[in-house]
């Protein structure tokens, strides 16, 4: 798929099939990952997680859901969550290199004719103690910034107008 037709079906998914995503197409979302720019070039300050097992992301869902009064599962009932975790708590450069990554995974996912949606309110709200934190197997001192959902979506990807106000001096 050409660039610019990615841009133009990119759109953040909520509704997938049960269709699992394919060890191929995973590998060509994490090499997405790895080509992109990171602050002060520190990849070792970043860790991802990709999590296929469909139990564990029901229990990050319910997790949120329980702690927030939620009805809505968070996480759409996607087969596939990646999650994006850095020791860098010191600056916010964690959440630049959280946006460029999950971007470019993103991208990937469109290419792919997959659908995926960024998610954040989950991690920042269950916090560094959340109890589903131990499951990742994450070095210490690493903790989730954000992540994104991905699966065969039900509907066909259809990105949507979007405008910023844009001065040109």
């Amino acid at each position: 798929m050409d660039f610019y037709e990615v841009l133009e079906k990119r759109v953040s998914t909520r509704k997938y099939t049960d269709e699992k995503v394919s060890e191929k197409d995973i590998e060509k979302l994490i090499d997405a990952a790895y080509k992109a720019p990171i602050g002060l070039g520190a990849y070792d300050n970043s860790r991802l997680t990709v999590i296929k097992d469909k139990s564990l992301i029901e229990e990050i869902s319910k997790e949120y859901m329980q702690k927030l009064d939620k009805k809505a599962d968070p996480l759409f009932d996607a087969p596939l969550l990646i999650i994006f975790s850095s020791d860098n708590k010191e600056n916010d450069l964690r959440f630049q290199d959280a946006g460029c990554v999950l971007e470019n995974i993103h991208l990937a996912a469109t290419s792919l004719n997959l659908g995926s949606c960024y998610i954040r309110g989950v991690f920042h709200n269950l916090g560094d103690n959340a109890k589903y934190i131990e499951k990742l197997n994450l070095d210490e001192g690493f903790y989730p910034v954000s992540g994104i959902v991905i699966g065969h979506s039900k509907d066909e990807l259809l990105g949507k107008e979007h405008t910023i106000k844009t001065n040109i001096i």
